[in-house]
């Protein structure tokens, strides 16, 4: 009994590894393209582009947990783990740490806080791109 429990679990942590990404990867992309429009229009900062880093932000963290649970329970059941992943999680983990960077521009004006904030969500979501990379079924090996 617990061992099915244990299985269908691990088999929803995985899912929702899977699933998460495609969220990130569309809130990335909107969020990269309206701030280069703000920036080019010369709009104020407001608390909606803010929001929508935050919640970029907040999913990299639920990512990168569901990600170390799911690796170190499937671990501990099949008692291997894989090269590959390892180099996921830390090149993901570097994708995660880059984000609260932003909070330095916190206090400047809009058209700095724009294109830095755009400079470091770039820089997330290209690490994050490589960390996809790694994984073999993302890539086909």
């Amino acid at each position: 009994m617990f061992m099915k429990f244990e299985a269908t679990a691990l088999r929803v942590l995985y899912i929702a590894h899977w699933v998460i990404p495609w969220l990130i990867l569309t809130l990335g992309m909107y969020t990269i393209v309206r701030f280069v429009r703000g920036y080019i229009d010369k709009q104020p900062f407001t608390q909606v582009e803010q929001r929508l880093f935050v919640i970029f932000r907040n999913l990299m963290k639920i990512q990168g947990a569901t990600g170390l649970v799911y690796v170190v329970w499937s671990g501990l059941i099949t008692h291997s783990l894989p090269v590959y992943r390892i180099t996921h999680g830390i090149t993901m983990f570097v994708a995660a740490m880059i984000l609260p960077f932003a909070s330095r521009w916190r206090n400047e004006d809009d058209a700095t806080r724009y294109l830095n904030t755009f400079y470091v969500l770039l820089a997330s979501f290209l690490v994050l791109l490589v960390g996809l990379a790694l994984v073999p079924s993302v890539t086909g090996r």
